[in-house]
């Protein structure tokens, strides 16, 4: 009896606590929710141990206030800050192979270059005459001509270029010579041709004075060279004669005094203390046709430059040795009708104890002098002459120098062969066939006009 009624409670306490949260729960809703959605009306809830009623609630129902749209509030720009990318490295690309496309091969250099000899071309080899001269053509601008000795490589030939583009030529080839001449490629390309001189069928000699190893001379001393046969081609053996110097000429030229005489001399004299060496290689030079030169190498030195001024308005001589005063001596030359000669001379004798004699029964002489320079051919000297009373004030002579003794010593000791005599003040004037003297008594210009180059120096 007591259990069921135990188990009866039980089960009503167990309906009351869900009845009582199911009332919670639906007054919790009836907050949120409108009435006439929860079917329930908002009251008191009272709860009873044993029933559950409900009271009308004295309060009013809450109305739900109509919902309003909030004004619309612009928000600030927010600028977003700057994202740096995150570098990237790309992924190796492997080239496609390209297959080259075929090429053909460059052409040699040297391959169209050509070698003429007398308009006709040559391929190996040639031999030719004395002086040819070889033409080589089509030369490609980075290729390099040569001309040497087939047997000595160490001797070789100047090449000279023409104004004509790719064209050079050779100089004109000596007798009896084996030459090579090669062009060379930059890419290493040869073309080449082998060329023999023909032996001379005659050949001239030359001949050159002052000789080698003579002596030592004065700075008026020219130089000549003497053909064994007349020359016709002037031009080109004038050209083959070089003369060089140990001290500086100034202008200087060649005179062809006849065809078989050339002569060589500076404007002004010779510098002092110089060697003078003629250097000619006429073996490759036609100087006459059919006739072929030597090759001829020569020289000769010059002493000190003395230079003795004479001048017989003031009757003085005036000795100058390398450009300085040293000696003043006074002097008395020729007489009217024996005038004393204007120009350059030579001293080409130094004779002691000469005898001077003209037997003209009018107005000859027959006198011996104890020092004697010859100046020129027809018999002036300068000399001592212990007879004149008048040296340093008048003319009385026959055309020679005269001076005192003492004095013609001095300058007899320190004059030589070839030294120079400068005369003025007279009314005759030095011939320009003069022995050696008759040279330096051309004008400039008259000589010049004598070089068979007619060039101007």
């Amino acid at each position: 009896m007591d259990a069921g009624k135990t188990a009866d409670a039980g089960k009503d306490v167990g309906v009351r606590s869900t009845l009582k949260r199911s009332i919670i729960a639906t007054a919790a809703v009836s907050l949120i929710l409108p009435s006439w959605l929860t079917g329930v009306a908002s009251a008191d809830v009272v709860v009873a141990d044993d029933t559950v009623t409900t009271e009308p609630s004295p309060f009013p129902e809450p109305t739900e206030p109509e919902p309003t749209e909030p004004a619309p509030i612009d928000p600030e720009p927010i600028e977003p800050a700057p994202i740096e990318p995150e570098p990237i490295e790309p992924e190796p690309i492997e080239p496609e192979p390209i297959e080259p496309e075929p090429t053909k091969p460059a052409r040699p250099e040297t391959r169209g270059v050509k070698f003429v000899i007398d308009g006709q071309a040559v391929r190996r080899s040639a031999r030719v005459a004395p002086g040819t001269v070889v033409k080589i053509a089509k030369v490609h601008p980075d290729s390099e001509v040569t001309i040497v000795h087939a047997r000595n490589p160490e001797v070789t030939f100047t090449v000279r270029e023409t104004r004509k583009a790719r064209v050079f030529l050779s100089p004109p080839l000596p007798p009896s010579t084996p030459v090579r001449i090669v062009v060379r490629g930059s890419d290493g390309s040869v073309a080449k041709v082998r060329v023999r001189t023909q032996r001379a069928p005659n050949t001239f000699s030359v001949s050159v004075s002052p000789s080698a190893n003579s002596g030592v001379y004065g700075a008026g001393i020219p130089l000549r060279v003497t053909f064994s046969r007349p020359i016709w081609n002037k031009a080109a053996v004038e050209k083959a004669l070089t003369v060089e110097s140990t001290n500086k000429l100034g202008a200087a030229s060649w005179h062809w005094v006849s065809s078989t005489q050339a002569v060589f001399r500076p404007k002004k004299f010779w510098p002092g203390n110089t060697t003078i060496t003629l250097d000619a290689d006429l073996r490759a030079v036609e100087g006459a046709p059919g006739w072929w030169g030597p090759k001829v190498k020569s020289s000769f030195r010059i002493g000190d430059q003395v230079v003795i001024r004479t001048n017989f308005r003031t009757h003085k001589l005036t000795y100058i040795r390398n450009g300085k005063k040293e000696k003043s001596f006074p002097i008395s030359g020729g007489k009217a009708g024996w005038e004393t000669k204007n120009g350059v001379k030579l001293i080409t004798t130094h004779e002691k104890q000469r005898r001077l004699v003209n037997p003209d029964p009018v107005d000859g002489w027959d006198v011996l002098t104890n020092y004697a320079m010859r100046l020129t051919q027809d018999g002036e000297f300068i000399h001592d002459a212990p007879w004149n009373y008048y040296i340093g004030r008048y003319n009385t002579s026959h055309g020679c120098t005269n001076m005192y003794l003492s004095d013609v010593r001095w300058l007899f000791n320190n004059t030589r062969f070839g030294d120079i005599v400068v005369s003025g003040g007279s009314s005759r004037d030095v011939s320009k066939s003069e022995y050696l003297a008759g040279y330096w008594n051309y004008s400039w210009k008259e000589w010049t006009a004598g070089s068979a180059l007619r060039k101007r120096r």
